[in-house]
């Protein structure tokens, strides 16, 4: 039997590195959240790893990848993706596997998260995912 403290903390991944990266920032309203999110490429998919900080204290918080090519104007939703969950300071983290989608589908997508507000979202960050060369 394998000795767990021996297996990486992402052994599944075969690159050393991710293939995608956003940085999140705030807008006006919510200035001090940030976040980085990572894409990396599996055999039958991809793995998107997340974390973020100044978010809204334990808040639901929906994320998805736009359409469009900038933040400012970024369309229609492409992919939804779990809601992401912020603790009681206002921190979060995401580990997603997807096995329909492959990075070259979101390259330059913005990767947007919300915050519901009565019967409409409010968009809290907003990130391109760009190829890290």
């Amino acid at each position: 039997m394998q000795n767990i403290q021996t297996v990486g903390k992402y052994s599944f991944i075969k690159q050393d590195r991710p293939v995608l990266k956003a940085e999140l920032r705030g807008g006006a309203e919510f200035p001090n959240l940030h976040g980085d999110v990572y894409v990396y490429t599996l055999p039958s998919g991809i793995y998107i790893q997340g974390d973020f900080e100044g978010l809204p204290v334990t808040e639901e918080l929906p994320f998805h990848v736009h359409d469009g090519l900038m933040c400012e104007e970024h369309g229609e939703k492409i992919l939804l993706l779990p809601d992401v969950m912020s603790d009681a300071e206002g921190a979060a983290s995401a580990q997603i596997y997807l096995d329909r989608v492959n990075s070259t589908q979101i390259a330059g997508k913005p990767i947007v998260m919300h915050l519901h507000r009565g019967d409409k979202d409010v968009e809290l960050a907003c990130g391109l995912l760009e190829r890290v060369l």
